[in-house]
């Protein structure tokens, strides 16, 4: 199952890259005392990510700059509230840096790979969500700014966690694979999808 949340701004993601995703208690697969997250994506390919993510270049991509040298890649635009019809005032998300999109593994196949120790069904998996972002990708689009509408880029630039607990219940964390991707940035330089 694919579940996506709102857009998230620069703080947003960088909190959750902090204390969610790489989160040694989320994952018994832990290396250290952090989860190694992976690159993934075209946009990922040209800014030579590649392997484990980086604090420093996460940060700098969710800011909307460039990974390795944070020239400023996404101008950020002001915030203007507005009233909504019904008198609610409404202020949205100065910059989306992207989104949080978590693949989760059907209980049976969780419990065939972490109860049953089922290494195949692991990596079968991680190459399900591989696949699926790739598919995602292709229908990527970037707002380029102005009334101009959105244009497809089929380019975007994720990093991704893999866990195998659910968020705790009552203290409780139930074994869960899932993969949640945090972040989406496209070749733009607008966040997308």
């Amino acid at each position: 199952m694919l579940t996506i949340s709102k857009p998230l701004s620069a703080g947003q993601a960088q909190t959750y890259h902090a204390k969610e995703f790489t989160a040694a208690e989320q994952n018994y697969w832990k290396q250290g005392e952090t989860i190694q997250g992976k690159w993934h994506g075209r946009v990922a390919d040209k800014f030579g990510l590649s392997g484990a993510v980086g604090a420093e270049e996460f940060a700098r991509l969710s800011e909307g700059q460039h990974p390795a040298t944070g020239e400023q890649l996404v101008k950020h635009r002001k915030v203007h509230e507005y009233q909504t019809e019904d008198g609610n005032t409404v202020a949205p998300v100065e910059h989306r840096a992207g989104w949080d999109a978590t693949f989760s593994a059907p209980k049976s196949v969780s419990l065939t790979a972490l109860v049953g120790r089922d290494d195949r069904v692991r990596e079968a998996h991680q190459q399900a969500v591989n696949v699926a972002l790739n598919e995602l990708e292709r229908y990527t689009q970037a707002r380029i700014g102005g009334n101009r509408p959105a244009e497809m880029t089929g380019q975007l630039v994720a990093a991704k966690f893999q866990h195998d607990t659910a968020r705790p219940v009552d203290g409780y964390a139930r074994r869960h694979l899932q993969h949640d991707r945090a972040g989406e940035w496209t070749d733009a330089g607008a966040s997308g999808a």
